[in-house]
């Protein structure tokens, strides 16, 4: 058995460090299969992107909601306190400013993967032309 220590080789083991864990940072990757021209289908596709998005971060926003960015307490000032348009985040005293999550919505443009004819309709009834009915109006008081 030979005692070169090349098994410690920092050189080497970051390379083969890099062989083995750079696959599972592509597979892991969020972007991956993320679309980049988001749209809202009208018609024909079940799943997707059907609902309006917020201008502000997606994760701070359900972390708020979930209570995660709060402290569990009884007290009404440490609960949840909504505002129009945005949520404020405190700092948690570590160098971390309050941020600001603005809530306001961004709508997606409407967009058809499924080209669809349109739907053939009788023609449209033209009720200028009718006389009103005549009826025989009769008083019920005597």
């Amino acid at each position: 058995m030979s005692s070169n220590r090349l098994m410690y080789d920092t050189c080497a083991y970051s390379k083969r460090l890099n062989e083995s864990v750079g696959p599972l940072s592509y597979v892991l990757n969020p972007m991956k299969y993320e679309n980049c021209q988001k749209c809202r289908h009208e018609l024909g596709i079940v799943g997707g992107t059907s609902v309006s998005h917020i201008k502000g971060n997606l994760v701070d926003l359900e972390n708020d909601l979930r209570g995660a960015t709060r402290a569990n307490t009884l007290c009404p000032d440490n609960k949840f306190k909504p505002n129009n348009g945005s949520i404020t985040i405190k700092g948690n005293g570590c160098g971390k400013n309050d941020r600001t999550v603005d809530t306001n919505l961004v709508h997606l443009p409407s967009c058809q993967m499924i080209r669809y004819k349109p739907t053939p309709l009788p023609p449209a009834m033209d009720l200028s032309n009718c006389p009103a009915p005549k009826v025989p109006v009769t008083s019920q008081c005597q």
